[in-house]
């Protein structure tokens, strides 16, 4: 019988997990509006730099207010949140879907970015409520599986879609997914509610929402909220008029001051947004200081690679689709061995062998020739993104490992702010030096006309393996980190014994 309990018990996990997950999978398929862009741009008849506004405003903005969000969790509920973030999505997407301007399409995309940043802080804190710490690694591989692989539909589905209906349902198409996420978090997850926040009185109620007000950190939360967005304005603006010109280090002075505020104001104010002590633990800074050079490192296929696939290889836009596709079944296959692992031996070593492979897979980009082949390409998007697989879950269960119950909120905004700054800064500062190795062999060829003389083409070659030699670099520092942070866990794992 009380095997059987147990059984039952665990099963209900499962689908608790499932839950948790969708909104990790419904934050991947925005990965169709990349595909949309040009058909929004005719549709509002909209220049595209307007129109790559609603990409970027909705990156600054997810990434600016996830450590509030999260913080808002330890505080008001886990729970509680996630269902805030899922029913803002969701009347994002309705509002988008039925907008009648593009500049309306931009305003519901940043209330999109606000659920977007309670799906993505939350979901990793509710798994690790969720499950015991030696599930801990499998559970978040998994979650990391289903979120890639809503990526993986959506590069699938959207290029479809479009062939057949207009570009807003890639917005109202993602309802009946968000509307089952918002039931299941009521019925299936009401009882983590319970056990986060007890039954009490009504009186005794009001007072605790109270409190928990007060402890909440707003100006705390305005002022890095504005330093990451003047952060990314400066790293973009920088990329395209120059990182120490009179229109983009405003905006750098700007940004360094909020982030000496708002340091100056966690170690005065009482109830700090973000404990900086945890920094103290090597293995939760290093962690996050890998996870972020990984995705600073691992971005350039996302961005870099199309541009070489299409203009140098002259592949079709289907085998370009291709390319991303493998990188995300690698990456959805291999999440939960990376889980796996980490549960077995320790999440310190499953990230530094997951950065492994994909510093190796990285390095091997450089070799690629002008005559690359299909082939050699694909075997290269399944090894980094295998890696990624691996390291990824691994390394989310490395930080979330090292918060205390009261701040897992935290400390999956943490991951999700040093995944979501890696990808900004990719762009915008391995962008620039690629942009200018190749202006700089090649003067009088534009970049989008690269195929057209033998000299633009080596200069292309040539930037482009710059370019993934600096990817390279950054993922093997990012595995001197992990290897760090794997010696942190150790340390820690020592002083428990000698106690």
């Amino acid at each position: 019988m009380t095997e059987n309990l147990h059984t039952s018990r665990m099963m209900f996990q499962w689908v608790q997990l499932v839950v948790i997950s969708s909104g990790v999978f419904l934050s991947s398929l925005d990965v169709t509006v990349n595909v949309a862009l040009p058909l929004i741009s005719d549709y509002f008849d909209a220049e595209p730099r307007t129109v790559y506004l609603m990409i970027t405003f909705y990156l600054g903005t997810g990434v600016a207010l996830q450590l509030g969000v999260g913080r808002a969790g330890d505080l008001f509920g886990l729970r509680n949140v996630f269902l805030v973030g899922l029913v803002s999505y969701t009347t994002a997407m309705i509002a988008i879907g039925l907008s009648p301007t593009i500049e309306s399409v931009i305003l519901f995309r940043i209330l999109q970015a606000v659920g977007n940043a309670a799906l993505l802080a939350i979901s990793p804190a509710l798994v690790t409520f969720l499950f015991p710490g030696e599930m801990r690694g499998r559970a978040l591989g998994v979650m990391t599986a289903i979120g890639t692989l809503g990526m993986l539909v959506g590069t699938l589905s959207a290029g479809l879609m479009l062939e057949y209906v207009s570009w807003h349902w890639i917005f109202l198409g993602r309802l009946p997914i968000c509307f089952i996420s918002i039931i299941g978090t009521i019925v299936l997850l009401k009882e983590m509610g319970r056990n986060t926040q007890p039954k009490v009185s009504p009186c005794e109620t009001d007072s605790k929402i109270a409190s928990s007000i007060r402890s909440f950190d707003f100006m705390g939360a305005v002022s890095v909220f504005a330093a990451v967005v003047t952060l990314v304005a400066y790293l973009n603006v920088g990329a395209v008029r120059g990182w120490i010109q009179v229109e983009s280090m405003p905006l750098l002075i700007i940004s360094i001051a909020l982030w000496a505020f708002f340091l100056r104001r966690q170690t005065t104010v009482k109830f700090p947004l973000l404990k900086l002590q945890i920094f103290k633990d090597i293995a939760v800074s290093a962690g996050v200081g890998s996870n972020l050079l990984l995705n600073m490192g691992t971005f350039v296929n996302v961005f870099i690679l199309p541009y070489f696939a299409s203009e140098i290889m002259g592949v079709s836009t289907v085998t370009l689709g291709i390319f991303l596709m493998l990188m995300s079944i690698a990456i959805s296959m291999c999440s939960p061995v990376g889980g796996y692992i980490a549960d077995r031996v320790g999440p310190g070593l499953a990230t530094v062998v997951g950065m492994l492979v994909v510093t190796v897979g990285l390095a091997s980009f450089t070799m690629l020739s002008k005559d690359a082949s299909v082939t050699e390409v694909a075997v290269r998007m399944l090894v980094v993104g295998a890696g990624v697989g691996i390291f990824q879950s691994a390394n989310l269960s490395l930080i979330m490992g090292g918060m205390k119950p009261e701040g897992l909120g935290t400390g999956g905004a943490l991951s999700g702010i040093s995944r979501g700054m890696g990808s900004v800064t990719a762009v915008a500062v391995l962008g620039g030096i690629f942009a200018s190795i190749y202006n700089l062999n090649s003067p009088g060829v534009g970049i989008l006309f690269a195929s057209t003389t033998h000299e633009s083409v080596n200069a292309y070659v040539s930037a482009f393996r710059i370019v993934y030699w600096v990817a390279t670099a950054l993922t093997a520092l990012g595995m001197v980190m992990s290897f760090l942070a794997w010696k942190g866990i150790a340390l820690h794992r020592l002083r428990r014994i000698t106690k």
